[in-house]
């Protein structure tokens, strides 16, 4: 019996993949680079922006200190926030009070920085969900790690949850955790999504409902 729910925050709960990768390209712009929306797509959406500080740095050679490269990108992040209106993903917020009202767990399980997540859940106005954060973990998606931690957290066993995600590894991760999955078409494209065989596929939140859930 499916007993909780957890889903990842950018491109699954909030339309702001675009937001990040600005994040990124405005950091960038002095190098004469930037990221791509296929770029994005096919190499960064669910790495986390420490991978893709990483990559840049590793990549050219880049004179930044990772550590100070990934905490301006976060504050950039969060200066953009307050500029750009952010909206769920179509459905979410009827999907998530359809979920409290029927008694099921519900937490964010992102590859984003604590401080980003909650930003991001603010302006969408939602608070008071649980949340675990790239800081909480010692591995990024694709281990499972942050996904066996939220369940731990929420005290039901994996094969109790049931995940959403919008990328190649947090897809990957769940499965790897043993929970059923719900891919969202929102940031990655389909045939990619479609080779890792999740439960289900949907445009948003508006192509499923609650019955679907235990029959995952």
């Amino acid at each position: 019996m499916i007993k909780a729910i957890i889903f990842d925050l950018d491109g699954t709960v909030t339309n702001s993949e675009l937001l990040h990768r600005q994040a990124f390209n405005i950091l960038l712009k002095k190098y004469n680079l930037s990221i791509t929306k296929k770029q994005w797509q096919t190499i960064f959406v669910g790495a986390g922006s420490r991978f893709i500080a990483q990559w840049h740095i590793r990549k050219y050679n880049l004179p930044e200190d990772l550590d100070d490269l990934v905490d301006r990108r976060r504050r950039k992040y969060q200066e953009l926030l307050k500029k750009h209106p952010l909206k769920p993903v179509a459905g979410f917020m009827k999907f998530y009070t359809a979920l409290r009202k029927q008694g099921y767990k519900v937490a964010i399980a992102s590859s984003g920085h604590r401080s980003n997540v909650l930003a991001s859940l603010r302006a969408i106005g939602l608070s008071g969900i649980p949340v675990i954060g790239i800081e909480q973990v010692h591995f990024r998606k694709p281990n499972p790690e942050i996904f066996l931690k939220t369940a731990k957290m929420l005290r039901v066993r994996p094969s109790e949850c049931v995940v959403f995600e919008d990328s190649v590894p947090g897809i990957t991760a769940a499965k790897r955790a043993k929970m059923k999955v719900v891919a969202l078409l929102t940031t990655t494209p389909k045939n990619r999504l479609k080779r890792l065989r999740p439960n289900k596929m949907i445009r948003n939140y508006n192509f499923i409902s609650l019955s679907t859930i235990n029959e995952l």
